[in-house]
């Protein structure tokens, strides 16, 4: 199977409403489920490029699975926790150093950089949904262009990010 001529857009129309629904029962919320689902398919377009993938469905069904128990098992994690006012006031200032800062403003640069490089139209959708918070349907209101190209040029924003940025 080859990346550039996989039908991502296709598959996604075929199998987001059943990962929706089995992801969105696991963790108990939409938002969460759509970031879960995007996730998935963007490791199913990296395991593509890799070949290693023979049954996209079964493939798209444990890895959102697996990723929302991660994501279930990460809230369990880090939690709320009761402290008392002493406890409190004994927490360590949160603000990062000038040397987190630096590095954080040295992360942000790549990521913009990365950005940057994607192809035009891509980047606008990409930049419409993750930065200005818009809809897939008033990016394809906006655009002139189907919801399903919004939602392929996304997935394939983030594959490309992910393999620029070279995020574990």
């Amino acid at each position: 199977m080859d990346a550039d001529t996989f039908d991502i857009a296709g598959l996604y129309r075929s199998e987001q409403q059943r990962l929706r629904l089995l992801v969105s029962r696991l963790v108990g919320s939409r938002p969460i489920a759509e970031d879960l689902i995007h996730q998935t398919f963007v490791k199913l377009l990296l395991a593509i490029e890799g070949g290693s993938i023979r049954n996209c469905p079964a493939y798209l069904t444990v890895t959102a699975r697996n990723l929302a128990l991660n994501h279930l098992r990460d809230l369990k994690r880090h939690g709320e926790v009761a402290v008392s006012d002493a406890e409190f006031q004994a927490i360590p200032d949160q603000q990062p150093s000038a040397e987190m800062t630096a590095l954080y403003r040295c992360e942000l640069r790549r990521v913009l950089q990365a950005v940057a490089s994607l192809p035009p139209k891509r980047r606008e959708v990409f930049v419409l949904n993750k930065f200005e918070g818009m809809t897939y349907d008033e990016i394809a209101a906006r655009l002139a262009v189907s919801r399903n190209t919004v939602i392929s040029h996304i997935v394939i924003a983030l594959a490309d990010l992910d393999r620029k940025i070279g995020r574990n």
